[in-house]
């Protein structure tokens, strides 16, 4: 079968997949949001953190304990106050948030951060396109494999 005719698991009702994007740049944040919600078949609700403290306050803070964690994780490397690999860091060694997919975004191809963000347990490193219409194939992508063909872990808080 190839890879473009994989449906979602269950095509009897759409399926929402929560995604926290973790990006500082505006006009990079508003290309990803549209990529996402211009998706069919599946509904990516969106969350937004510009920067990693404010990642790590929604991940973290007590009083969101009622809030539905994220399915997935979309996460600049270069942020600002705190850093990607602080986050990711951070995320990886929580009891119950590593087992959140997370995929590190970036606008770095230096070998350094690949490798500090696979030692450091990320589940994929993507080099940030430069063209709308690469991203659109790398979010397909990310739907075909994480949603059509893997199985995302539920994480409760």
């Amino acid at each position: 079968m190839a890879v473009s005719t994989l449906v979602p698991k269950d095509d009897r009702k759409p399926q929402t997949i929560r995604l926290l994007v973790v990006e500082d740049s505006e006009p990079y944040l508003y290309l990803i949001q549209n990529a996402f919600k211009s998706r069919e078949g599946i509904r990516w609700d969106v969350t937004v953190a510009r920067d990693g403290e404010e990642a790590i306050r929604l991940l973290f803070e007590e009083e969101r304990a009622n809030a539905p964690l994220p399915d997935l994780i979309l996460m600049d490397w270069n942020l600002p106050r705190v850093s990607g690999n602080e986050l990711l860091q951070r995320i990886k060694t929580h009891e119950k948030l590593r087992r959140i997919p997370v995929l590190v975004f970036s606008s770095s191809a230096a070998d350094r951060d690949i490798h500090d963000a696979y030692d450091n347990h990320a589940n994929g490193y993507i080099t940030k396109p430069g063209s709308v219409d690469v991203l659109t194939q790398i979010v397909e992508t990310i739907e075909q494999f994480w949603i059509a063909v893997a199985t995302l872990p539920k994480v409760l808080r």
